[in-house]
């Protein structure tokens, strides 16, 4: 007599649950890079809005051009950065962050215009009122709001 050879319905189970059993530890360790990733990517966003507030502020102070001290600048991808309240110049960031450059974004000037405190980063439009230094664990938070942002440099966690 010919015997059918294949596997049993047990033995299909018990591989379905063991791949069940390694799903429900994995899932949540991979959702966690994820979250870890992806607020990497928006504080480095925010770090190159840093580097190029800082190169323009310098060359407008070269130029004598003013910048506002301890002023909020906002802007979106077309580069321009908008003094808060409407008083100063606006300049472009654009030479320094590239044609390609997508997102919203928010620094503050330091206490004497000559530099930049810190830069906020996000694909949502930042207000003026989200202003504040970020920690990393703040960062990670922002993913769990409407407007989650990264920035740089983050502030030392307290």
């Amino acid at each position: 007599m010919n015997k059918i050879k294949g596997f049993t319905l047990i033995e299909l189970i018990v591989v379905i649950a063991i791949i069940g059993i390694l799903a429900a530890f994995l899932i949540p360790s991979f959702m966690g890079y994820v979250k870890n990733a992806r607020a990497s990517r928006f504080n480095a966003n925010a770090r190159s809005v840093y580097s190029a507030a800082q190169l323009a502020i310098v060359d407008m102070n070269v130029a004598q051009v003013e910048v506002m001290p301890s002023c909020i600048y906002t802007g979106s991808s077309d580069g321009i950065a908008h003094p808060d309240g409407g008083t100063g110049d606006s300049f472009s960031l654009l030479t320094y962050l590239g044609d390609d450059f997508e997102g919203n974004f928010l620094f503050v000037t330091n206490i004497d215009g000559s530099g930049c405190t810190y830069a906020i980063w996000s694909e949502n439009v930042i207000p003026a009122s989200l202003s504040a230094q970020l920690t990393i664990q703040d960062v990670k938070d922002t993913f769990q709001t409407s407007t989650p942002k990264g920035c740089h440099p983050l502030k030392a966690s307290s």
